[in-house]
């Protein structure tokens, strides 16, 4: 598949942009790895971009004096349950390789959690992107979850479809929230098949809320100026697999500055040397 490369700066140093002619992305060289930028052709970036560091964490006490993990925004590959480990200070240059269809995007070896992450970008179409994220485990047996978090500028509306499907005496639906979410937030629209979360930026106080879909589908609505962007997020679920948060394969947070859809693996062990992949079908248009 054609796409062209160009090389720039951003406020996190040197970037490289892959564009189909239809959509366009970007990742950071310099820390990460981050997709720091989504858009159509003639839209905008609908990624937050921490430019002041506003959201950052000391995570000195896991990995060493004066370490300390920053959100940088956009698109990242992290691990789950949430802990301080998962904070890992990703502020070094990453590699990358060119390949038919994108780009692969790797850091050297993660210390400490002993893990081998990478994140492959890869078109598919004139508005569709397959992201295929992947962690090698270079230490002990260990279980993983892969977590998929993108950072979207707040302002905009989330919706999730959640399963329609007649299961009989069986469940079809869970809900999950965090403690921080107050059932009666106007923010937050759970109605028989979806839940809608709308971010404020003039509302501070953070949200978050997960759920379980075999085909996880969710979309995410901005405005800027006179423009309109859509982004699209699917991936597959598994009903005999164990997710993480009392079963959640999606998770939104949000507050006044982002507004994340995020997407989990189920949690596998696995011996030194093997490989966990978690894959995403994004849309933008």
């Amino acid at each position: 598949m054609e796409y062209n490369v160009t090389y720039g700066e951003n406020f996190l140093g040197k970037v490289i942009t892959l564009s189909n002619g239809k959509i366009e992305f970007s990742v950071t060289a310099e820390v990460g790895p981050r997709i720091i930028s989504l858009k159509t052709i003639d839209g905008f970036n609908v990624m937050y971009e921490d430019v002041n560091d506003s959201v950052s964490k000391d995570c000195s006490s896991v990995y060493g004096a004066n370490e300390k993990w920053h959100i940088y925004g956009g698109h990242r590959l992290w691990l789950s349950p949430e802990n301080l480990t998962t904070y890992y200070p990703d502020n070094n240059p990453v590699h990358y390789e060119f390949t038919e269809k994108g780009i692969l995007v790797y850091p050297d070896e993660w210390k400490v959690i002993d893990v081998k992450p990478q994140i492959l970008i890869e078109f598919l179409g004139e508005n569709k992107l397959k992201i295929t994220h992947k962690v090698q485990n270079t230490g002990e047996k260990k279980k993983l979850c892969l977590w998929a978090l993108t950072v979207m500028k707040a302002g905009g509306t989330m919706t999730f479809d959640m399963s329609k499907e007649d299961t009989g005496f069986l469940a079809n639906r869970n809900i999950v929230m965090w403690p921080y979410a107050g059932m009666a937030d106007k923010r937050v629209s759970i109605t028989d098949d979806k839940i809608v979360t709308k971010s404020d930026v003039g509302i501070p106080y953070p949200y978050k809320i997960g759920a379980y879909k075999r085909n996880m589908h969710a979309e995410y609505v901005l405005e800027s100026g006179n423009k309109k962007a859509k982004f699209i997020k699917e991936t597959q679920g598994y009903d005999e697999e164990i997710y993480p948060d009392y079963s959640c394969n999606f998770e939104c947070y949000f507050s006044d500055k982002i507004h994340e859809v995020e997407s989990l693996s189920g949690i596998k062990e696995i011996e030194k040397g093997q490989i966990i992949e978690h894959t995403e079908i994004w849309e933008i248009y």
